[in-house]
């Protein structure tokens, strides 16, 4: 039988599956689970993508490299996560962004063949799997509306509404994927505006309160 490190039924590819059946296909074929430290390279841009990664702990991001050297954070993910889940199926099956352990994590690789009889065999799979990669189209249109169509200071808005007021700068500033001298321009005139208070620890929405009031 399967010996698991972390259940790979709880990931959410398995919801609510036939359990017996997806034991069943994963001990006939080759499934892996690996552990990466933090700042690890899990997957690279431009290589071939043979498997879906399972993310079963810890977090990691996704970035792109142009040609120039220019480097872009397209994501960051935390488990439970479904990783290359859109480009497993593509046409050219490659991975069109690099993939790097933000802490240490634990990752259950499925092969594309047995994905494809895990697909075939179980329908709450396939449900699962056409939602996860429409929530990933959906993700990638969100990112592709902030970056060709925002501002940057509508960005910063943006990033403090859904995820708190800014401590890190460099951090925030890798994850948009702006320099940091650029989003601390940015970030001071959206303070002298108005839109933003500066507090002892962090940048936040103007009349959202101090922390812990």
């Amino acid at each position: 039988m399967l010996r698991m490190d972390h259940n790979i039924f709880e990931m959410p590819l398995f919801r609510d599956c036939d359990t017996k059946k997806a034991a069943r296909i994963l001990d006939e074929r080759p499934v892996r689970y690996s552990s990466y430290s933090k700042g690890d390279l899990i997957a690279m841009q431009g290589y071939s993508c043979r498997s879906i990664y399972l993310l079963a702990e810890g977090s990691a991001y996704a970035k792109m490299v142009s040609e120039e050297g220019k480097e872009f954070t397209l994501d960051t993910l935390s488990a439970p996560e479904v990783l290359a889940s859109s480009f497993v199926f593509s046409t050219d099956r490659i991975f069109p962004v690099t993939i790097i352990a933000s802490a240490d994590c634990g990752i259950w690789s499925v092969g594309r063949e047995t994905l494809s009889v895990l697909l075939e065999e179980d329908k709450s799979i396939m449900g699962n799997f056409l939602k996860i990669i429409s929530d990933h189209s959906m993700f990638l249109s969100r990112r592709l509306n902030e970056f060709a169509l925002q501002t940057l200071s509508s960005r910063i808005v943006g990033y403090i509404g859904q995820n708190g007021p800014i401590g890190n700068l460099q951090e925030v500033a890798f994850i948009l994927g702006v320099a940091r001298p650029s989003l601390s321009r940015a970030i001071s005139q959206l303070v002298s505006q108005g839109v933003l208070e500066k507090t002892d620890n962090d940048y936040r929405l103007a009349g959202s309160g101090a922390a812990g009031a």
